[in-house]
């Protein structure tokens, strides 16, 4: 488990008095051992977070304009006035660059607003800039080399104005996809019958959702959507790779009533791809593109392909997040599902990138934007693999401004839904409890006896917001996977009904729904109860589903019938 012992405040530690340290740790993580000095000239690419203006006056703006009977609700801002909020100062900009400079450096921006910064230095420089010591480090378990230090420091005259540095105290986390753990290669024939699904009640007898069988349960309609300008995104990172050939089969099966060539669109960053070898097919991008299109019936699709960033999957997702800041018009919705340990876990991300990567997800916000993101399939804990840490809450999951999205199932042929085990769940360290969860979220710590609990952070940014079915089969590779259970399925579900009800908003000239979880909020009413299942957890019970709002299962499974109800009058 990755643990900062300094964070960013002011401590000197072990550096000249010129300096004050940002970020230590005692030593590398287990699995990684120093192989010596990296040689002084080799290149580093090191970014740094530089002070915004004012972003606690930007995520007052995102709950204005995201808030049911707020004059403002509704009324997205632009980049350019969201930049006003997150660029940094005249002054800032004018220290970091003479600092640089003095040192033959130049920086080259890599956000919207400038916040963020590149710089190539070598490193010989970045030891004397930074008082750090970059040394290589070896990863046992995969024979890879990171180049790291364990501490790093700016000068005092900069501080308040440089926020931290990456990559630097962070180290990446190896290990397989999330998903690959759970029981999702139970493949059927090569080549599925043509031939329609069953209701959904054989659906609740098989545990295997398919498009025809949701539709059903939640009430999400069949007739395509109108169309209009609405985009709903499906992020892929580390090259992970959808398939339009699976698309295509996945459609004649499930989806007859549809052009089975129906497609999506492709956009890239970070030298992405989406190699269309069969082979290839991702986990993340096969699934979430057949049930996106599968669901979200006649709104466009656009894959999203960032590319492989040596160890740095948390800056491909900062990437993304800035690369769709730039666009005109982002996807109106954005799907996030990815699943790689190295990123799932509170524990596994230090607070300061994952303060930045919440910052990107508020200024999406504040332009109207839906983001949606999994909790995870482990429950209330860290995963079995080495990193086990009891009640470590899911990542991007806890950020305040995304919709997080939990897991449910049938149980022995039950009429009702449960709360899946594997529901992520849990309570933020790094984000403390948004205004909008007030009264839900203290009210299930009081029910439950919890306030005072000091397993977990009682005041801490909670999840899941709600729940969706988590069992599903799609298609790779020409086959059928029986998958086993996993909340990217229920993101994916719920993401499509969102882009159902923005397109339906859009086509009679209403804005989209942009940030969901203040209408969500204030509207349990709209949501399924769910009131059994747990999501036990590295060792601990985990939480239990209970009446109203709870770390399993949040509010509970969507009804589009009562959600598009509440759209329409909004």
């Amino acid at each position: 488990m990755l643990t900062i012992v300094a964070a960013l405040f002011p401590l000197l530690v072990g550096v000249a008095s010129e300096f004050v340290l940002l970020e230590r740790r005692d030593g590398p993580p287990p699995g990684f051992s120093s192989i010596g000095p990296t040689p002084g000239s080799e290149v580093l690419t090191l970014r740094f977070a530089l002070s915004s203006n004012d972003i606690p006056a930007l995520h007052e703006t995102v709950y204005d304009i995201s808030t049911p009977g707020n004059a403002l609700y509704g009324k997205y801002i632009s980049q350019e006035e969201i930049n006003k909020f997150v660029a940094p100062s005249a002054d800032t900009l004018s220290r970091v660059s003479s600092w640089l400079s003095g040192s033959n450096l130049t920086s080259v921006p890599v956000t919207p607003a400038g916040d963020w910064i590149s710089v190539n230095m070598t490193v010989a420089q970045a030891n004397d800039l930074l008082a750090a010591d970059f040394s290589t480090f070896q990863d046992q378990t995969i024979d890879a080399t990171v180049v790291r230090t364990l501490s790093y420091a700016i000068p005092r005259d900069l501080q308040g104005h440089i926020d931290w540095v990456h990559p630097t105290v962070k180290f990446p986390v190896t290990g397989t996809r999330a998903a690959s753990f759970v029981n999702r290669i139970q493949t059927a024939s090569a080549k599925p019958p043509t031939s329609s699904v069953s209701i959904s009640a054989d659906c609740r007898v098989n545990s295997s959702w398919t498009p025809t069988c949701l539709q059903e349960l939640y009430g999400i309609p069949s007739t395509p959507a109108k169309p209009t300008a609405n985009v709903l995104g499906v992020s892929g990172f580390n090259n992970d790779f959808a398939n339009k050939r699976d698309l295509k089969t996945f459609l004649q099966l499930h989806r007859p009533d549809m052009n089975p060539n129906t497609a999506f669109d492709l956009i890239t960053l970070d030298g992405g791809l989406n190699n269309q070898l069969p082979q290839n097919a991702g986990s993340d991008g096969d699934p979430d593109t057949q049930y996106t299109i599968g669901l979200a019936t006649g709104v466009p699709v656009t894959y999203i392909s960032t590319g492989t960033l040596p160890n740095d999957l948390l800056t491909e997702m900062l990437d993304q997040a800035n690369f769709l800041l730039r666009l005109e018009n982002p996807p109106q919705t954005i799907l996030n599902t990815n699943s790689d340990l190295s990123i799932g876990l509170e524990s596994v991300v230090s607070s300061a990138m994952g303060i930045s990567i919440c910052n990107a997800y508020a200024q999406l916000a504040a332009r109207g934007v839906s983001y949606i993101v999994q909790t995870g399939i482990w429950g209330a804990g860290g995963t079995p693999f080495g990193l086990c840490t009891p009640f470590d809450p899911p990542f991007p999951a806890s950020c305040p401004f995304v919709t997080a999205v939990g897991g449910t199932f049938f149980d022995n042929d039950e009429p009702e839904e449960t709360g899946a085990f594997i529901s992520g769940g849990g309570f933020s360290t790094f984000f403390g409890r948004p205004r909008y969860q007030d009264a839900a979220v203290s009210g299930y710590l009081q029910a439950t006896n919890n306030a005072q609990a000091t397993a977990f952070n009682v005041s801490g940014r909670a999840v899941p917001d709600l729940s969706a079915i988590a069992q599903v089969s799609y298609i790779s590779d020409g086959a059928i996977i029986d998958a086993g259970s996993a909340t990217a399925f229920s993101a994916a579900i719920f993401a499509s009904i969102i882009a159902l009800l923005t397109n339906e908003r859009v086509a009679v000239g209403k804005p989209g729904l942009g940030f969901l979880n203040p209408l969500i909020y204030a509207n349990p009413g709209v949501f399924n109860d769910i009131t059994t299942g747990s999501n036990p957890g590295c060792d601990t019970p985990g939480f239990n589903a209970t009446e109203g709002w709870d770390p399993v299962t949040g509010f509970g499974s969507p009804s589009y019938p009562k959600l598009q109800k509440l759209c329409a009058a909004l």
